[in-house]
């Protein structure tokens, strides 16, 4: 029999806009339970706080008696195991085929042979009608192929429980009723516990035991699927209707309390006692029949449910119509508080990525590709930078120490401003603003397609697998074209200081080994170690956390480069004043 999941009064909001409150109910084990509720209620955040993947502010989620609220992670990790996912645009990864997405669930947690993984792979994509395009990429094939290889890979691993946010979007109607057919079949094979999101009113009616409805922050109602469609209330039977007169209006502003008075001709009278609903949205009469298995045998969970309903032990749940009425309002917190959440979510990362980088399996590849990708996007972009940044210190210098008459100095100030000051800074600003803008692009990209969350669902540390090796690869970078910008710095200084102004080679150099340390050079690459993490944890950092949709994306990258560059100033200052301070220069 499938899991058992447990909601005791959830509360869910996002900063001051509260999603929906006390939130209760009881998914019948081994039974399909469909959530309904108009568009902004929340019924996507709602599956995402039952998987953990949100942290609500009140209330309790067992699953398998485990509390997903105040669960550890590795807890909540090994619970995922047996989460069978699908999400709303299917949330495959971009960079590998579908035959690869729908294995790497049994690759990453599984220690079967690749024969077998094969085999099953092959079934679960025959089972939806991808065999034949598993080797294209997510973005080879439409939106309902990408949703049905994402339903293949959530049945992959045999869950206990199955989780469908919007399946049928983006299929036709045809498709639409092969999906339904397609969840009732795995359901009488599995015996999963099953809760289905969907607008879909034919897909309400047909295919589960149970159904629900969100609307104005609250559980309106909640139970047996026989029940609820024959109620006659108000919200319940407009929805289930479709008429666009009645409490829910076109956006959750113009929506109306239960208990709200209507005038002459729309969709109820409070007055009657008993709301009276006009023909076009009156509550279904006859109970439409309820899809079967194709194999025509009785389901083991539409069996148990009928008894259920049958012993009066499955009732239908309404929700007092004073609650739905009351919009509770979440704490608004000031701009600093919300400043001070950020730092702390930075560190937080900072210190969760540094613990990651010691775990195995440790993601080298990937960390290869990285380092290839930002070094590659960024040496020229440096070395171009280096050669004028070299120049104007020889230059400047050149010419202030010509006028006080110290014109042997000029080679040891010209090197050491290159190799402590512009070598580091040159390097982090190129792959911040290269790099770091790439990172933080591809890991929004992600999380707005929901791959981040896939991730964690399938029990795979997106910090580990996505982050450590990005901030790594920013870290060598940084290091490697540190050493290259100074080289490039000093050889720009050494030709414009003595060929443009008319230098002395032997002084150029022999004043800067005079005067040089080897803590000099070591501090440059400190630096250079130090302004890599900040880039790579920035960008990361951004990327995780970006605002849904492209235009949140591209605020994400551009908050990632400016907050980059003024960390990168901030620290430098305080890495040189600590250095001056500390450390005595050569003969003093």
């Amino acid at each position: 029999m499938g899991g058992t999941v447990e909601v005791t009064g959830l509360t869910k909001s996002f900063g001051s806009q509260n999603i929906w409150s006390d939130v209760t109910l009881t998914l019948p084990q081994g039974e399909i339970t469909a959530l309904l509720g108009p568009s902004g209620t929340g019924k996507s955040v709602f599956l995402k706080s039952l998987m953990g993947l949100l942290r609500p502010e009140a209330g309790v989620c067992l699953v398998d008696g485990v509390d997903m609220v105040k669960a550890r992670e590795s807890q909540r990790q090994d619970l995922r195991k047996r989460f069978g996912v699908l999400f709303q645009d299917g949330a495959l990864f971009g960079s590998m085929s579908v035959f690869d997405n729908v294995a790497f669930p049994l690759r990453a947690h599984t220690k079967k042979r690749e024969s077998e993984i094969r085999q099953i792979t092959n079934d679960k994509l025959d089972l939806v009608g991808l065999l034949g395009q598993e080797h294209k990429l997510p973005g080879e094939i439409s939106g309902g192929m990408r949703k049905r290889a994402g339903l293949a890979r959530s049945l992959v691993t045999e869950p206990s429980i199955i989780l469908c946010d919007e399946p049928d979007s983006g299929l036709d109607p045809v498709r639409t009723a092969n999906l339904a057919q397609l969840l009732v079949d795995v359901n009488a094979a599995t015996d999963a516990t099953m809760l289905v999101v969907t607008h879909n009113i034919e897909l309400a009616r047909t295919l589960p035991d149970n159904l629900g409805m969100l609307y104005r922050r609250h559980l309106v109602m909640f139970g047996p699927r026989e029940e609820f469609l024959l109620t006659d209330h108000p919200v319940v039977s407009q929805f289930m209707s479709g008429d666009p007169i009645g409490p829910i209006g076109m956006s959750e502003e113009t929506d109306h309390g239960i208990n709200d008075d209507y005038v002459e001709g729309e969709a109820y009278y409070p007055s009657a006692g008993v709301a009276t609903v006009r023909a076009g949205a009156r509550a279904i009469e006859v109970l439409p029949r309820q899809l079967t298995p194709a194999s025509g045998a009785p389901r083991a969970a539409a069996e148990r449910h009928g008894s259920r309903v049958a012993s009066g032990a499955a009732t239908l749940y309404t929700a007092d119509d004073d609650d739905v009425d009351r919009a509770p309002r979440a704490k608004v917190k000031d701009p600093v508080s919300k400043a001070l959440d950020q730092v702390g979510a930075l560190f937080a990362l900072g210190l969760d990525t540094f613990r990651a980088a010691f775990r195995r399996p440790f993601a080298a590849r990937e960390l290869l590709d990285q380092f290839w990708f930002v070094t590659s996007v960024s040496w020229i972009p440096a070395m171009l930078v280096a050669i004028p940044f070299g120049a104007v210190i020889a230059l400047q210098l050149g010419t202030l120490t010509v006028q006080i008459g110290a014109q042997s100095f000029t080679g040891a100030a010209s090197v050491l401003a290159v190799v402590q000051q512009a070598a580091p800074i040159v390097t982090s600003l190129v792959i911040a603003g290269a790099g770091g803008a790439a990172i933080c692009a591809d890991l929004g990209s992600r999380t707005i397609r929901d791959e981040i969350d896939a991730m964690r669902v399938i029990a795979i540390d997106p910090i580990q697998a996505l982050v450590v090796p990005r901030v790594l690869a920013c870290i060598l970078a940084a290091v490697l074209l540190n050493g290259l910008v100074s080289v490039v710095g000093v050889l720009g200084g050494y030709f414009f200081n003595v060929i443009i102004q008319g230098g002395t080679p032997g002084a150029y150099l022999s004043s800067f080994t005079a005067l040089a340390q080897l803590s000099d050079l070591w501090v440059g690459e400190i630096k250079a170690v130090l302004f890599g993490l900040i880039a790579g944890l920035v960008a990361a950092f951004r990327g995780l956390n970006t605002k849904p949709g492209p235009k949140g994306v591209g605020e994400a990258v551009n908050q990632s480069v400016v907050v980059t560059f003024l960390l990168l100033f901030f620290v430098n200052f305080v890495i040189t004043t600590l250095y001056l301070e500390l450390v005595p220069g050569k003969g003093a």
